[in-house]
C-alpha cells in the first residue's frame, strides 16, 4: 500500500483522532475557531508557494494540527446540548412539551420513540420554543403505535436525563444514547399525549418508511411464521425489531449476526442485480454509461434509505458510489483510499458514528478482507474447479473475522468457533434470497401467482437456513463465552494482528520488532490484570429492581445470594462484571455456609473481618429478640417493615446501604433518619452498585 495513493487516508486519521479527542473532552475551547481560520489561511497561502523541498513538512504538519483541531470542534459542536436554544437552558424542568418525530419507533416492553423537540414548559401557557432531542417511553396501546415518522405530538410527562450506568462493566445505555446525540427521556401515560399534526420531517425518509412498512406488509403475506418472517426482513430490509431472542442468540453464537445487517454483502449483490438487467438491454451508445451510472446510483440509495441508513449500509453506499463513479470517468482508485475517503465523509455528516460497533465493526471486516484475503491466496494450493467458489468464501470469512477480532471479544466477549461453517449457509443462502427478494418485489405488483411461489420457495430457504444454523449453535464448543477484553488491550490486539503479518511478508527487522514489542504490552496488561484478580476481596450488591442480588469475589471464586432472582435477570444485571472480574468457580451461598473467608448465617454475614446484616423483610418493626448485635453494615431490602431506629437497636452500624428493591418512598424516609442521626447511608437504586473493596 503506497501513501502517495491514499491521501484520503492519510488525511483521515488526523481528523479521527481528532472526533475522538473531543469526545473525550467534550467541551469547547476559547479561540479554537479563529485559530483554525488562520490555520485555512496558512494553508492557502503555503499551497500555491513554492519552497525548498526541506521545508515539505510544514505543509504536512499545519495540515496535520488543522485537521485535528477541526475534528475537534466538530464534534463538540454536534452534541446537541452545545445549541443555546437547548431544552435544558431555556426551560429546564418543563412538563408540557411539543416535537416532531424523527425516526420509526421501536417496540419493546415499551414502545420508544424519538422526537426533536420544538417548544417546552411548565404548563401549555408556558411554552417555549427550544430544540433538542428526547426519547420518550410509552405504554403498547393501539394509540401509540400508531405512530410514525413526521407526527407531530404534544406531551404531558416529565423530562428527565438519561439514568447513568447502575452496575459495573454492564452495557452503558446513558453513553449510548449519547451517541445517537440523545440525553433526555420521557415516561408517557397513554392518555398523556396527543399527535396534533402529521406529515412532516424530510420527504425522502418519509418516502423511505413508507415503503419499508409496505415491503414489510408483502413479507408478512409471504412468511407466515414469526422466526421465518423475522429473518427475511432482517435480510432484505435489515428491520430486526421481531427477531426472537433466541433467533438472535443463534445467529450470534455461530458469529452470522453481521449476515442479517444490512452491509457491503447486500449493497453487492444488489449491484450485481442491477448490472444483470442492464446487460439485457439492448442499448449502446456514448450516453449509455452515464445512464448506467446514474440507474445504479439510484437503485443503490434507494436501497440504502428504505433500509433505514445504518452505518454498514452507508459505509458500503459510499465505498459504491466511488467505484461506480470512477469506473465512469474510467478512473480506478485504491480501495483502501474509497475507505478512507467514505470515512471521512460519513463522519462529516455524524462524528457520532466513529463510535458506533456497526461502523467499526464494518470497516475493520472491509480492511481485513483487503488485507489478508490476498495473503491468504498466495498461499492457498491449486484447487479442482467446484472447490474454488467455496474455499474463496472461507478465505473472505476467515479474513474478515481476523479484522473484527479484537472488536468483537471487545463489545461481545465471545468468539464462534463454527463462523467458518455458518459463513457458507449465510452467505450462499443469503445471497440466493437477496436475488429471490428483489425478484419477489417485482412480481409481487405484476404477478401474484409467480409471487405466491416464489415466495414458498423463499419461505422454505429461510426455514432451512434457521434450522442449520440452530444446528451448529448445538455442537459441541460452538461458542467460547466470557473472554474480557479491556480498551487497551483490544488497541494491542488489533497493531498485533496487523503488524505480524505485515512483518512476515515483507520481512523488515523493524516492523517484527515493533510487533513484538506491542506482543510484549499485550502480555504485561494481562499478566497485570491476571495478578490482580487473584487477589481481589470484595463484596458487591447489585442494582436490581424489586430483587436482590449479592455477589463476594475471593480470587477467581464467587459466593452469591439471591431473592427469587431468575436466571437471565442476574445474568443481565451481574454476568460482565463477573467476566471482567476473571471469575471461573461460582456457588451459591447457603444457609449455615462457611470457609476461611466467608461466614452466612442470615441476617449476619462476615466477610473476612468486615461484620453486615443483610436485612430483608422477613425482619418486622417489632421484632426485637436477643441483645443487639454490632456490625460494619447494615444492608436493607425487599422493602422491610422497618424504621432506622429500631434497625440500629437491633444491628448498631457505621453505614446503612439501601438496595434498589426497596421502594422510594421508604428510602427517602429512611435518609432523611439517617441524616437527623448522623449516619453515614449508601442508596443503591440512586448512585448504583455498592462495593466492599479489601486492599
Amino acid at each position: 500500500m503506497n501513501p502517495r495513493h491514499t491521501p484520503f487516508l492519510r488525511l483521515f486519521m488526523p481528523w479521527a483522532i481528532g472526533i475522538i479527542t473531543g469526545a473525550w473532552l467534550n467541551r469547547p475551547v476559547p479561540g479554537l475557531n479563529l485559530a483554525l481560520v488562520l490555520c485555512g489561511i496558512a494553508l492557502l497561502v503555503l499551497i500555491r508557494r513554492k519552497y525548498a523541498y526541506r521545508y515539505r513538512w510544514v505543509f504536512g504538519v499545519l495540515l496535520t494540527i488543522t485537521l485535528l483541531g477541526a475534528g475537534y470542534r466538530h464534534m463538540v459542536a454536534h452534541d446537541e446540548r452545545q445549541q443555546p436554544d437547548h431544552y435544558s437552558r431555556i426551560c429546564p424542568q418543563a412538563d408540557v412539551f411539543y416535537g416532531t418525530v424523527y425516526d420509526t419507533p421501536t417496540k419493546g416492553a415499551t414502545l420508544k420513540v424519538p422526537l426533536r423537540l420544538q417548544a417546552a414548559g411548565r404548563s401549555t401557557d408556558t411554552l417555549n420554543t427550544c430544540s433538542g432531542n428526547v426519547l420518550l417511553f410509552m405504554e403498547i396501546t393501539p394509540k401509540s403505535e400508531r405512530l410514525r415518522y413526521g407526527d407531530q405530538i404534544w406531551v404531558h410527562a416529565p423530562i428527565r436525563p438519561v439514568q447513568p450506568l447502575k452496575n459495573p462493566h454492564a452495557f452503558d445505555y446513558r453513553r449510548y444514547l449519547h451517541f445517537q446525540n440523545i440525553h433526555y427521556q420521557a415516561f408517557v401515560k397513554a392518555s398523556s399525549f396527543e399527535v396534533r399534526a402529521t406529515g412532516y420531517g424530510q420527504p425522502q425518509w418519509r418516502a423511505a418508511f413508507r415503503w419499508r412498512d409496505q415491503l414489510l406488509e408483502m413479507l408478512r403475506n409471504h412468511f407466515p411464521s414469526r422466526d421465518e418472517y423475522a429473518v427475511a426482513s432482517a435480510l432484505l430490509l435489515g428491520y430486526k425489531e421481531d427477531l426472537s431472542d433466541e433467533l438472535r442468540a443463534s445467529y450470534a453464537d455461530t458469529g452470522s449476526m453481521h449476515a442479517l445487517a444490512v452491509s457491503g454483502m447486500h449493497v453487492g449483490l444488489l449491484y450485481i442485480a442491477l448490472l444483470f438487467v442492464l446487460n439485457r438491454i439492448p442499448w449502446r451508445g456514448p450516453a449509455r454509461r452515464w445512464a448506467e451510472t446514474g440507474f445504479v446510483l439510484s437503485g443503490i440509495w434507494m436501497f440504502t434509505f428504505v433500509t433505514g441508513a445504518t452505518p454498514s449500509v452507508l459505509r458500503a453506499s459510499v465505498m459504491f458510489t466511488a467505484f461506480i463513479l470512477g469506473k465512469a470517468i474510467r478512473r480506478q482508485a485504491s480501495v483502501w483510499n474509497i475507505l478512507g475517503a467514505s470515512a471521512f465523509l460519513l463522519l462529516l455528516f455524524n462524528p457520532y458514528l466513529l463510535f458506533e460497533a456497526g461502523f467499526q465493526l464494518s470497516y475493520s471486516a472491509v480492511a481485513g478482507i483487503v488485507f489478508f484475503y490476498p495473503q491468504f491466496q498466495k498461499l492457498t494450493p491449486p484447487l479442482p474447479k467446484w472447490a474454488v467458489e467455496g474455499w474463496k468464501i472461507l478465505l473472505i470469512g476467515v479474513a474478515a473475522q481476523l479484522g473484527t477480532l479484537p472488536l468483537s471479544l471487545y463489545y461481545f466477549h465471545q468468539f464462534p468457533v463454527y463462523f467458518w461453517l455458518a459463513g457458507w449457509v449465510v452467505v450462499l443462502g443469503g445471497a440466493v434470497f437477496l436475488w429471490g427478494g428483489f425478484l419477489l418485489i417485482l412480481l409481487h405488483g405484476l404477478s401474484p401467482e409467480l409471487s405466491d411461489g416464489l415466495g414458498w420457495c423463499l419461505f422454505q430457504l429461510i426455514r432451512g437456513m434457521n434450522m442449520t444454523i440452530q444446528t451448529i449453535q448445538q455442537l459441541p464448543g460452538s461458542v467460547l463465552n466470557g473472554i474480557w477484553l479491556e480498551a487497551w488491550s483490544a488497541v494491542f490486539l488489533t497493531m498485533l494482528i496487523w503488524l505480524l503479518p505485515r512483518a512476515i511478508a515483507v520481512k523488515k527487522p523493524k516492523l517484527m520488532l515493533a510487533a513484538l514489542g506491542v506482543l510484549v504490552l499485550l502480555s504485561s496488561t494481562y499478566a497485570i490484570k491476571k495478578f490482580g484478580q487473584l487477589r481481589q476481596k470484595k463484596l458487591i450488591v447489585y442494582h436490581t429492581s424489586r430483587y436482590f442480588l449479592l455477589d463476594s469475589f475471593v480470587g477467581e471464586k464467587r459466593f452469591s445470594w439471591t431473592d427469587s432472582l431468575s436466571q437471565r435477570q442476574e445474568q443481565f444485571a451481574a454476568q460482565t462484571h463477573r467476566w471482567a472480574c476473571g471469575i471461573r468457580e461460582s456457588a451459591v451461598l447457603t444457609h449455615g455456609f462457611t470457609n476461611p473467608s466467608l461466614f452466612w448465617q442470615p441476617p449476619f454475614l462476615q466477610f473476612f473481618e468486615k461484620k453486615l446484616a443483610v436485612v430483608g423483610r422477613q425482619i418486622k418493626a417489632n421484632d426485637r429478640a436477643g441483645p443487639p448485635v454490632n456490625v460494619d453494615v447494615v444492608i436493607l431490602h425487599g422493602n422491610p417493615n422497618i424504621n432506622i431506629d429500631d434497625c440500629l437497636r437491633q444491628f448498631p452500624c457505621d453505614l446503612v446501604v439501601f438496595a434498589a428493591s426497596n421502594t422510594r418512598r421508604r428510602v427517602e424516609r429512611w435518609k432523611a433518619d439517617c441524616q437527623v442521626k448522623d449516619l453515614a447511608f449508601y442508596d443503591v437504586g440512586e448512585n448504583g452498585a455498592w462495593e466492599l473493596v479489601f486492599p
